[in-house]
């Protein structure tokens, strides 16, 4: 691995680009590194998850070896378009066989990138990110020693095996489902009963009658016992659980009885991949505008002359940002020309109020007025600190635009095989087949419920005496009964206590001793979030 002062030539178009990126577009950026790495370098990087270090682990290393056979022996490309690791400082890493072109579209795309991580209302740019995971994993290297190497790789497996139950950008959060010490300290004094402050005026007249009819008030001792059963729950564990929890992995690196050792583990894996759950709620987005940025700051850089080959760029471009099916979405193709959609739409002031209330359709599609800011960018980095991908695509994709970027096409033969039927086929010829465009925003939009995995949450951590209850949240979709018995026993293994799981009407439990499986009277997802908004049990096994 080198620095890119390394290279004075590449080091010169890096200042380049990052001048056209502040200058002249105005974009916010945090500190930019760059790295020249060879492709085993690159194979290795992607493996450790797109850190300089990683802790010693057996399957890492067995997956770097097969890589670099597969590359030495041509069954698999080593040239990758870009790689970074956002933050503040980011660190971006490019391949030493890049032409120069190449090399300068990728530094293009990392601002871009850079620039959305600081933006988005998500807020993917945390200080110093790349310096606390490696902090972190000598940390594990450490712990690995303290624990010996049997218990260090069952323990590591064991949270690997747990990491899809990551969540933090999640409405059900840690932070909007746990109630922590110091939150209940600061919230200590609550508001008075409403029906005090709504007393009728004091009278120096007393009515036997009006003093018998007038509803009793509740008693005292129901309000204190459930002050008590909360306090109760904090002083155990010092937490309260009050709406069901989706980031699993997450509270069990808070409050999992761990060693020091073990939790150094836990925090490693959580924060090496938390990031992840960015990465898929904002892509379209992120791609998109990523895309968008390359293009003009590579037509400034080609404008004077600083790299050369225009046409084989836009060669590559092309091909980035090729079509494909609605459910084979590809970022690129899709966020870049929905930013530029966006971009036409400022331009012509069709986002104010006037061109939405505007009843006559001539008129709407002749409109052109174009809007008091002169600079669309600047309206639309307001859509980037404000929006994901859910809400992104539910403002702006039309069934015009998903004609126009052909995301109900697909080939005859997948047609075929998916078993396409001629109701949902609007037009087709040798090669293509165009389906209706109305469901596909529906099936588009489906996919930021549940990103195609079951949905499990955290609904009770003292379950039938200090076990762990989990809840498959019922959407149609069944488990795989194979994976449910070694993923509960993960669980089990990490919080030290049994591990339950609700699914439909069936009750599975994984303790030390065994494993079991019971029919049990289910419960929905709605039921159980309203019991705890009320401190009440979830869930109760007959």
């Amino acid at each position: 691995m080198l620095s890119l002062r390394s290279d004075p030539k590449l080091f010169e178009l890096a200042q380049r680009v990052e001048y056209f990126a502040k200058e002249k577009f105005n974009m916010s950026l945090p500190e930019m590194r760059f790295f020249i790495l060879n492709p085993m370098e690159f194979a290795a990087l992607l493996e450790k998850n797109v850190y300089p270090t990683s802790p010693i682990n057996i399957w890492e290393g067995k997956n770097i070896a097969n890589k670099k056979h597969r590359i030495e022996t041509g069954q698999e490309s080593a040239l990758y378009y870009e790689v970074v690791q956002t933050g503040n400082p980011s660190y971006a890493y490019l391949n030493e066989t890049n032409s120069a072109l190449t090399q300068a579209s990728v530094m293009a795309h990392v601002a871009g990138h850079c620039e959305f991580s600081e933006l988005n209302v998500l807020h993917d740019s945390d200080m110093d990110r790349t310096e606390y995971v490696m902090h972190l994993v000598r940390k594990v290297d450490l712990g690995r020693h303290q624990m010996g190497e049997r218990r260090y790789i069952d323990y590591w497996n064991a949270c690997e095996s747990v990491l899809p139950f990551i969540a933090p950008n999640s409405q059900y959060n840690l932070e909007n489902s746990i109630d922590r010490e110091s939150t209940i300290v600061t919230n200590a004094v609550e508001p008075s009963d409403a029906s005090e402050s709504n007393n009728a005026p004091f009278s120096l007249v007393d009515n036997t009658l009006d003093s018998l009819l007038k509803p009793a008030a509740a008693k005292p001792f129901v309000e204190m016992e459930k002050k008590r059963e909360r306090h109760e729950t904090l002083s155990r564990r010092g937490y309260n659980l009050r709406a069901p929890c989706q980031d699993i992995l997450g509270f069990l690196r808070q409050y999992a009885p761990t060693s020091q050792a073990e939790h150094a583990i836990l925090d490693y894996l959580y924060t090496a991949h938390m990031h992840q759950d960015f990465v898929v709620r904002t892509q379209i987005m992120n791609e998109g505008w990523a895309m968008y940025w390359e293009k003009k700051i590579m037509m400034e850089l080609f404008a004077e002359d600083s790299v050369r080959g225009a046409i084989d760029y836009a060669k590559v471009f092309s091909g980035v940002c090729y079509p494909r099916p609605y459910y084979q979405r590809n970022p690129y193709h899709l966020g870049y020309h929905m930013w530029l959609h966006i971009e036409e739409l400022y331009q012509e002031g069709k986002m104010g109020l006037d061109y939405y209330e505007e009843t006559d359709l001539d008129t709407k599609q002749e409109w052109k007025k174009p809007a008091e800011q002169p600079n669309p960018q600047e309206s639309m980095r307001h859509l980037v600190k404000s929006t994901t991908d859910y809400e992104f695509l539910r403002r702006f994709l039309t069934t015009e635009l998903i004609q126009k970027f052909h995301l109900n096409r697909l080939d005859q033969r997948t047609a075929q095989k998916l078993g396409i039927k001629n109701d949902d086929i609007i037009k087709a010829n040798r090669q293509w087949v165009w389906l209706r465009p109305e469901p596909i925003k529906n099936e588009m939009l489906g996919f930021f419920a549940h990103f195609y995995r079951p949905r499990i949450y955290l609904i009770d951590t003292d379950f039938m005496d200090g076990g762990l209850l989990l809840m498959h949240r019922d959407d149609g979709r069944n488990l795989r009964a194979e994976w449910i018995r070694p993923t509960l026993n993960n669980f089990n293994r990490i919080w030290k206590a049994p591990v339950y799981l609700l699914s439909k009407d069936k009750l599975y439990a994984a303790r030390a001793n065994g494993y079991k499986e019971s029919t049990v009277k289910g419960v929905t997802f709605e039921e159980v979030a309203e019991r705890l908004s009320k401190q009440q049990k979830p869930f109760k096994a007959a």
